[in-house]
């Protein structure tokens, strides 16, 4: 049977589920891979960008559009979320994040504007680990859930 799309009630999340998974909860939809898990939101938030259409080599001008977007909302999120703590590096890194992101072209599918919006993708999951790390916590791995993510590959993953 194959996998179907589920939005996570939790999280937002675009999920795959397959209802013959184990562990999968009844009526066939699958529990929340972040439930329980510190900065559930903003880890879910990332994986969704980070596993979304916009990586992939066929995307399309309006996928790399939505990620634009998506990935200026991630970036007000993880900076409401770091809003108040004294995180010099993770404050840092939130900086490099809008830099990055401002220096991309939503309009332009090259290199240089996909290098800028990754870079601020990956700006913004160093914001995530540093509060992550301030609670003891280990870093955040995305792979570590990408079989709830339709993802045949990971582009840009190793290029820059």
């Amino acid at each position: 049977m194959p996998a179907t799309v589920f939005r996570c009630p939790n999280c937002g999340a675009e999920l795959l589920c397959d209802p013959l998974r184990a562990g999968t909860p009844s009526g066939g939809r699958p529990g929340c891979p972040y439930d329980g898990m510190a900065y559930a939101a903003l880890r879910a938030g990332h994986d969704l960008i980070y596993f979304g259409p916009w990586r992939k080599i066929e995307a399309s001008p309006y996928d790399v559009r939505r990620g634009y977007l998506q990935i200026g909302r991630h970036i007000d999120v993880v900076g409401k979320a770091l809003a108040g703590l004294d995180l010099p590096a993770a404050h840092r890194d939130l900086a490099l994040a809008v830099e990055a992101y401002h220096g991309a072209d939503p309009a332009d599918i090259s290199g240089d504007s996909l290098r800028f919006l990754d870079n601020a993708l990956s700006y913004a999951h160093r914001v995530i680990d540093d509060l992550l790390h301030e609670k003891g916590l280990p870093s955040h791995q995305p792979m570590d859930f990408s079989e709830w993510y339709d993802v045949v590959e990971v582009p840009f993953r190793d290029e820059w």
